[in-house]
């Protein structure tokens, strides 16, 4: 490993003043010779990989592994339509196309396992990168591996690595744009050029997996201005190539997510939905809210909306806040009269818009909205966006014993900043400092999550790795200097530690509710049980709750405390499609044909029809002889759902079989065979006799 040059003078900046810069030996201590460094990289690796590996083995002990839900379904999905070749046009290009990209590799080459595997070794990748950034920083070896163990030893990023989301390689990109902007401040030339040309680059790689670092482009212009605030040569313009290797790296991927839209954008965005949940009055800087639910609900049961709604259910998972954020982009565009598109930016135009007004509204509350968030970044707590990290520590000691969380990365912050000033590496501290800054503002733009917060940890590291060796030196050598770090290190504490404005986070119903469905999914009925009753007796109003209680006892032959399940959950959500599909389908096994045919038309008649409950009604119908409405309900399906379907194809083999069409019949099992030979028998079971759960 090739150790970083700290004796390199920084370039292009103007040269500091003698006593602004301070020998590091001074600043930090001793120093480490290169091959103690190269040592102690490998020390960092060892380290990553023992936790690494111990935790991967402790999590594939446990019913969440492997087993994807909320944003990871959708990762899953995509990337195993990619793998498939499916059109993608029915995503609606909300979401870009790397992260499920890389799962489909994964997929190829061995699996989950594999991916989440290789998303740890990232995660060291990304440790080993945070150590030589640290040494690059402060230009003392010694900072960098403090620095590096400071974000191997912290349990948050561990955490995201070993699920199915983009978090591990997003940051990894970023980390390494990162390293590349810092090496670029210290180069001249063509060198330097090259250098901030890769890292725009890089950067707008890593916006192809999750669109807010597009704000760290700002860095460009602004370092521009401040190099040549400093030197005032044309060296000091350097740095706007960084903008020319962003357009570089956007122009291909347009192309690339035209795969799952008709329009060309440079980047595909649907951030404006998050920026309206997290900026309308009523929102409290964290969460989605229970209101966006109540209004889908609402919007399930507009018969006006669901005449024209283009979206089937049952086939594919869709994220209910992008479900809701189209769906209301569809019913205001047919109130003013326009056909509303597909279009992702459109979209987000629309809700950018509501959000404006929104804080046009209520200035004064959202100002207080916006300062709640800013503490809400320094808060040491982390904010649950998919599952809650306070319940996983209680099921992994990995992240129990890992020592290093949030409030320690603020507590070294301003030690770190002043070592970094100190050492006289200016430029690549204003890199670190700007895309935290950059990063963060964005952040409290929207609203804050453990997710969105996890991409500053590797920047603050670097930071704290230096803050922690030049505190221990400048305490042994009992410097005044210490006297204000300590003092703003105890403000930031104070902020991080209390609960200044007594936030409430969510109880564990839902993270015991993710762990019954990991449960179910892995077979265990009776552990699934368990774990959603101990979520509803948290959270007996969440219908998908409920809906999967029915599921579990459905599964446990259960039948008519399945039945009272789905009942309860349409009382709380009655527009919901899956609902009324698994309650016919429970009717069905309980040998009440008509009230499950009563059951599914409720599901096709919602606005998000269930493409089950088509199915369902047509097997029913020709096991019942009534040929030309099982018929009927498969052309109702075909017009919202064109793509050919196998199971509708199976069903009409069956019904021109009936009908004494032969030729036609055999034709159409012909087309079965090609993609799913199974599906024959499986329908002819289904047609021929009541179906058992």
């Amino acid at each position: 490993m090739m150790p970083p040059a700290p004796e390199q003078p920084e370039s292009p900046n103007r040269p500091l003043p003698a006593e602004a810069v301070q020998p590091p030996d001074l600043l930090f201590g001793k120093d480490l010779s290169h091959e103690s460094f190269n040592k102690g990289l490998i020390l960092l690796l060892l380290l990553g990989l023992v936790i690494r590996v111990g935790y991967f083995v402790e999590h594939t002990h446990s019913p969440s592994f492997g087993v994807p839900v909320l944003d990871e379904r959708y990762y899953d999905m995509v990337a195993r339509m990619l793998l498939a070749g499916t059109d993608l046009h029915e995503l609606h290009g909300f979401r870009p196309l790397l992260y499920p990209m890389f799962l489909a590799v994964m997929y190829k080459l061995g699996g989950t396992t594999l991916a989440i595997f290789m998303q740890h070794l990232l995660g060291v990748a990304t440790g080993m990168i945070v150590a030589l950034l640290g040494a690059q920083l402060f230009r003392h070896r010694l900072c960098g591996i403090v620095a590096g163990a400071i974000y191997l030893l912290a349990p948050v990023p561990l955490y995201f690595e070993g699920d199915l989301l983009l978090e591990s390689s997003y940051v990894f990109l970023i980390c390494a744009g990162l390293m590349v902007h810092v090496l670029a401040v210290r180069r001249n030339g063509w060198p330097a050029a090259a250098l901030w040309f890769l890292g725009g680059a890089t950067m707008v790689l890593a916006a192809q997996e999750r669109a807010n670092i597009l704000v760290f482009l700002a860095v460009y212009p602004l370092f521009t201005v401040w190099s040549w605030w400093r030197v005032k040569k044309p060296a000091a313009l350097l740095p706007l190539l960084g903008l020319a290797g962003a357009l570089a790296m956007m122009l291909p991927w347009g192309i690339v997510n035209l795969r799952q839209s008709d329009h060309f954008h440079l980047m595909p965005n649907a951030g404006g939905v998050n920026f309206y949940l997290g900026n309308r009055r009523g929102a409290d800087g964290m969460l989605v809210g229970q209101d966006v639910i109540a209004s889908l609900s609402q919007l399930s049961t507009n018969s006006t909306a669901a005449a024209a709604s283009p979206i089937v259910t049952g086939g594919r998972y869709q994220d209910l806040v992008e479900v809701w954020a189209r769906e209301e982009y569809n019913v205001a565009m047919r109130a003013q009269g326009r056909e509303p598109g597909d279009d992702p930016m459109a979209i987000s135009k629309f809700w950018s818009d509501r959000a404006g007004a929104e804080i046009r509204a209520a200035p004064a509350a959202w100002l207080k909205l916006e300062v709640r968030k800013c503490w809400l970044m320094l808060w040491n707590v982390e904010i649950p966006n998919n599952k809650n990290f306070a319940f996983l520590q209680g099921e992994f000691i990995w992240l129990r014993a890992l020592p290093v969380r949030w409030v320690v990365l603020l507590a070294l912050l301003p030690a770190g900043v002043c070592a970094a000033l100190r050492a006289g590496n200016r430029g690549g501290l204003f890199i670190i400092l700007s895309y935290a800054a950059l990063y963060t503002a964005g952040n409290i733009a929207f609203f804050v999550c453990d997710r969105y917060r996890y991409p500053v940890w590797p920047a603050l590291a670097a930071l704290a790795g230096g803050g922690l060796v030049f505190s221990i030196q400048m305490l042994r050598q009992r410097r005044f200097v210490m006297l204000p770090i300590l003092a703003a290190a105890a403000v930031l504490v104070a902020l991080s530690l209390h609960n200044w404005y007594g936030v409430k986070l969510p109880n564990f119903a839902q993270d015991y509710y993710f762990r019954s469905v990991a449960w179910y999914d892995k077979g265990d009925f009776n552990q699934a049980l368990s774990d959603i009753d101990r979520s509803l007796a948290l959270d007996s109003l969440n219908p998908a709750a409920q809906q999967h209680r029915g599921n579990v006892l459905f599964a446990l032959h259960r039948l008519n405390d399945a039945r009272a399940a789905y009942e309860q959950a349409l009382q709380l959500l009655p527009g919901a499609a899956g609902v009324w599909n698994n309650l016919g389908a429970t009717l069905d096994a309980l040998g009440r044909a008509a009230d499950a045919l009563e059951a599914y038309r409720h599901a096709t008649e919602c606005n998000l029809p269930s493409q089950t409950a088509f199915l369902s009604i047509a097997l029913i119908q020709v096991r019942q002889g009534n040929l030309d409405a099982a018929e009927n309900a498969l052309d109702r399906l075909q017009k919202l759902q064109p793509a050919p379907n196998t199971e509708a194809l199976a069903i009409r083999a069956v019904i021109e079989r009936r009908r004494g069409h032969e030729q036609q019949a055999d034709a159409l099992e012909q087309q079965v065979r090609v993609s799913d030979p199974a599906m024959l028998k499986w329908v002819a079971e289904r047609v021929t006799a009541n179906p058992t759960p």
